[in-house]
């Protein structure tokens, strides 16, 4: 029982925009500033100007994905004349929630739904251009979940954020579906053309069109270690920040012939064929959200997939290689994790009240890592070293999940490229009333997305930027500055600043964020137990 509880919560739907942060109502819209007046390639716009601040919302980057074109790679959307209003997000991609407290989940978004959002200092110009790409497990979350205002008028950068579909709409590949021999993996092509419209149009938004840095975390993060690899995203961007991205992970991108099979289980629980391209598209909305492959769940129900010309090798095979320039963009990276990213995960594991029993923790670490990991936690993480059996699974989980394999990509890349390494340390930051400490986790340390609500300077996922103390704003605004220093040169330092030195091949050389302490520590590998999950 454990192993589906926990894949339904963990990974997948349980962060990336996270419940308390959803607006599941469209907010007003913004009135229109003569300021914001703009002609782009895509078109003429007008935005709303607040605080010294130009914010365009709600901007269409592709053609709707409905009807003929569900299920189709994203078509770009010609240029429009008539002066376009951009005050108000678009709609979220579909997506199927289960909110707590509430018995019966509920669809948020709509078909229609390639938007991005711009934010931009007033009179910018020529500035460093910074693209969001949400989390949430390749299921949940909108661009407009993160409110970067802050980010970009502190750090005098031009911020980008952006939808992708998500879910079956996103990644189902069925044979019926197939285009120029590929099939699945939409939403990644959804960012990639929302990219390539980036890279177009930014320069009339106060922009810098040659200098991109794409940043994301969790299933953003780890998309950003798939564009790496892919042939449609070279050249999209300069630079990539890969925050809490477990991109080694062989259960989160998919062999073709895998993805394949799990959703033609899924397509037959629809009650089509996966020939029949006319049947899938005309399936209600309701019914597509909901959509799951049979056998056991997965961390990611429909996850990207590999061995296709959109990606045609395994990012866990090639970054584990070390990565040719031939195989992986040649670009900076500044990339990091949390110290207990975990947590999270466990709590929601576990009956509220009562530890995991030993039964619920094997079963949690093989949802983690298949069943050398039941081993491995036994032999390495047993629960008597622990305060509880839950805890002793999300430390496994943040080892084996996020810190080694980003370690180990981290270190890789270093042979190739400029790399500065991070982990994100306050064991105390706020969260909001859906993630609540129990008896299987009294504390949740610095849990999965904590470090997202101080970069972008807001309340995010699970974080509650409204109660952060002194010294944890005071640590969100260095993290800021270091973010905005690496996406204007390709090196986070800058005066004032701890050196942040570049990673070393031994990848021992990690910046810890701390907020009574911002400097380099030699223990990440040891303190992970890092040759146990090599």
């Amino acid at each position: 029982m454990v192993i589906h509880k926990l894949t339904a919560v963990s990974i997948a739907g349980l962060l990336g925009s996270a419940c308390a942060q959803l607006s599941l109502t469209p907010l007003p819209a913004a009135a229109p500033d003569p300021a914001t007046r703009i002609t782009a390639p895509a078109g003429p716009l007008v935005g709303s100007m607040a605080n010294g601040l130009s914010v365009w919302e709600g901007i269409p980057y592709a053609q709707p994905p409905v009807g003929a074109l569900r299920w189709r790679s994203p078509q770009a959307l010609p240029a429009w004349t008539q002066e376009r209003p951009a005050l108000q997000p678009g709609a979220a991609c579909p997506q199927y929630l289960s909110l707590p407290g509430q018995t019966q989940g509920i669809v948020r978004g709509a078909e229609d739904c390639l938007f991005l959002n711009i934010y931009a200092p007033a009179n910018a110009k020529n500035l460093p251009v910074m693209v969001w790409i949400h989390g949430g497990s390749f299921t949940t979350g909108a661009g407009s979940d993160y409110n970067p205002r802050t980010l970009a008028r502190e750090q005098n950068v031009v911020v980008v954020t952006l939808n992708y579909r998500l879910g079956a709409l996103g990644f189902m590949a069925l044979p019926g579906l197939e285009e120029n021999g590929s099939v699945g993996n939409y939403g990644l092509l959804d960012q990639q053309l929302a990219l390539k419209w980036v890279r177009q149009n930014i320069a009339a938004f106060g922009g810098d069109a040659a200098n991109v840095t794409a940043f994301g975390e969790s299933a953003g993060g780890m998309s950003l270690c798939q564009h790496l690899l892919m042939p449609g995203a070279r050249g999209l961007f300069d630079k990539a920040i890969i925050q809490s991205g477990p991109c080694l992970d062989a259960q989160l991108t998919a062999p073709r012939n895998v993805a394949v099979e799990k959703s033609i289980s899924a397509a037959e629980a629809l009650g089509c064929t996966p020939a029949d391209a006319a049947c899938l598209r005309a399936i209600p909305l309701e019914k597509v959200v909901q959509a799951q492959p049979k056998g056991l769940p997965a961390n990611v129900a429909f996850p990207p997939l590999y061995g296709d010309p959109t990606l045609p090798a395994s990012p866990n095979a090639v970054f584990r290689q070390g990565g040719s320039p031939a195989a992986v963009a040649p670009v900076p990276l500044l990339i990091g994790s949390n110290q207990d990213e975990g947590t999270i995960f466990a709590a929601f594991a576990s009956q509220p009240g009562r530890d995991l029993n030993l039964a619920e923790y094997l079963g949690a670490n093989y949802v983690f890592g298949g069943i050398s990991a039941v081993f491995k936690g036994l032999k390495y993480y047993p629960p008597h070293n622990y305060p509880t059996r839950a805890l002793a699974a999300a430390t496994q989980a943040t080892d084996s999940l996020f810190a080694c394999p980003t370690s180990d990509l981290a270190r890789g890349r270093s042979a190739q490229v400029p790399v500065y390494a991070y982990e994100f340390r306050d064991p105390s930051v706020p969260y909001n009333q859906y993630l609540q400490p129990s008896v299987a986790v009294p504390s949740f340390g610095a849990y999965h997305s904590a470090e997202v609500a101080g970069i972008m300077g807001a309340s995010a996922a699970l974080g509650d930027y409204s109660r952060f103390s002194a010294a944890q704003l005071a640590l969100s605004r260095t993290m800021r500055t270091y973010w905005a220093n690496f996406a204007r040169t390709g090196n986070p330092n800058g005066a004032g600043l701890t050196e942040w030195p570049r990673l070393n091949a031994a990848g021992s050389n990690v910046m810890a964020f701390h907020p009574e302490k911002v400097g380099v520590v030699g223990d990440f590998r040891t303190s992970h137990q890092c040759e146990v999950w090599q």
